[in-house]
């Protein structure tokens, strides 16, 4: 998560920057990604084990 968010933090900051737009756009893809897939994994229950973080009790 700490890459991610970090990796997105760069990106806008060199987005606003006008500084190579086709790399800060495809950083902060990515960052989005790592944030939403680490998200996605703290939700998904495995192998017969509860979810870390429960949506619904």
């Amino acid at each position: 998560m700490i890459i991610g968010f970090a990796s997105l933090v760069i990106s806008l900051y060199l987005a606003g920057k006008k500084f190579l737009l086709g790399i800060s756009f495809s950083a902060f893809t990515f960052s989005l990604i790592i944030i939403c897939f680490t998200i996605f994994i703290y939700f998904l229950p495995e192998a017969g084990m509860p979810s870390e973080i429960p949506l619904f009790e």
